[in-house]
């Protein structure tokens, strides 16, 4: 009995460790396959081997490729019942690989992967009806295929069949009605897959009303390649209707779609580059004192000031309130950095009534530039860029016009 055990264990233990043919391939141990695989592909019940024989002779693994020997094997398994050997069979005779080209040849096999389950097989079909390639033009069986395919979670298919339910599609004796929660619902499936296309659309169908997801899937999609995304993340923020108005972020992305081909995504950058270059700190003084409001309004008192010599040590002005003005914003302006110029005028009275025009009291400073014998109006001194741009970009929305972004110092030296 103690024998009769012991030749059990000992057979259960050698059949464990016979090589075959499919884990050795698997084993990427090439050499061993061929020899066992080749064996059983001369069974036609083994379509697993003569798949295997396929590609061992497609890919060169252990002997020369051989083109001619792969499609030969691949031909016996697709015909031997072998699902993704079908798949690769249409695939050949459609691209004219190993065999000549031959579109009719490539719809029947990829028909019958499709038909026996295989996912890319019914995408294939789908898109082959649809567009009538090696059959006859059918949005019909392209629609059911699509769907079968993205029932079994393919995301392109969920795209494509988001994208039919959008738009509706009416044919004689066929009505697939336009389902807009349906279309959304497969484009998101796709979407959340990753499919790159699918974020894009599905960013662009719910950008108005949900506009946060939408950025998020808008960012998700550039990062996987979407130009059309990194352009629209582009736009939105130099817009800033969605979005704070975001400059930085707008280059970003608007250079990120320019060095993938996008072109039209060139235009906001030089807008772009326009709005820095005119905020640039070594700009001359002729470029950076535009007349933003009109003085000749009858309405407008004329209030020309006496000449006078104003420095930074010792201020000087006309009037009490300009001499207390000038003083306050000298001292702003010595401790920090930067500081936004709103307006550059020759009249007080224009100043005043720009700054009731813009509803800006108590949000600027009037600094007079005695050589000059001109207002400055100013922001709130900011000791960091960042800083500076964010008020900005808060003070442009209010003018609806650009403003001036300036180091301090070069306010101060003008007054030399």
């Amino acid at each position: 009995m103690f024998k009769l055990l012991s030749f059990l264990l000992l057979s259960l233990l050698s059949l464990s460790v016979v090589a075959d043919c499919q884990s050795e391939f698997n084993d990427k141990n090439y050499v061993e396959a061929f020899g066992l695989c080749q064996k059983e592909s001369l069974n036609a019940s083994s379509p697993d081997a003569q798949f295997i024989m396929a590609k061992v002779y497609a890919k060169g693994l252990g002997v020369e490729r051989d083109t001619a020997q792969a499609i030969n094997y691949l031909s016996q398994a697709a015909q031997n019942g072998h699902i993704e050997g079908m798949f690769n069979l249409g695939m050949a005779f459609e691209l004219g690989k190993g065999v000549d080209k031959n579109i009719n040849a490539a719809f029947e096999w990829q028909l019958k992967a499709a038909e026996k389950g295989w996912l890319k097989a019914q995408r294939k079909i789908a898109k082959m009806y649809e567009h009538g390639t090696g059959v006859e033009s059918n949005p019909i069986e392209a629609f059911n295929w699509y769907q079968k395919a993205a029932q079994q979670g393919d995301a392109d298919s969920q795209l494509e069949l988001g994208a039919i339910y959008m738009q509706g599609m009416s044919l004689p004796g066929k009505l697939i009605a336009q389902d807009s929660d349906k279309g959304l619902y497969w484009i998101r499936e796709s979407a959340e897959q990753n499919n790159a296309e699918a974020q894009f659309a599905l960013a662009s169908l719910i950008i108005d009303e949900q506009p946060e997801e939408a950025i998020s899937f808008y960012k998700k999609a550039a990062e996987n390649g979407n130009k059309f995304s990194m352009h629209n993340l582009a736009s939105i923020y130099l817009k800033g209707d969605v979005v704070v108005k975001d400059l930085v972020s707008s280059k970003y992305y608007a250079q990120m779609a320019v060095d993938v081909g996008q072109k039209s995504s060139q235009s906001i950058l030089d807008h772009i580059n326009k709005i820095e270059n005119i905020a640039n700190e070594d700009i001359t003084l002729a470029k950076i004192e535009p007349e933003i409001t009109s003085e000749s309004s009858d309405n407008l008192t004329t209030q020309e000031p006496k000449k006078s010599v104003l420095t930074t040590k010792n201020p000087v002005s006309v009037s009490h309130k300009t001499v207390s003005t000038d003083s306050k914003v000298i001292s702003l302006l010595e401790n920090t950095n930067y500081i936004i110029q709103l307006a550059s005028m020759e009249k007080r009275a224009s100043v005043d009534a720009f700054i009731n025009k813009y509803k800006l009291k108590d949000k600027t400073h009037i600094l007079f530039i005695s050589n000059k014998k001109r207002y400055l109006v100013l922001s709130e001194p900011k000791e960091y860029l960042s800083e500076a741009r964010s008020l900005q970009i808060e003070l442009n929305e209010i003018l609806n016009a650009s403003s001036w972004l300036r180091k301090t110092p070069d306010i101060l030296s003008l007054m030399q």
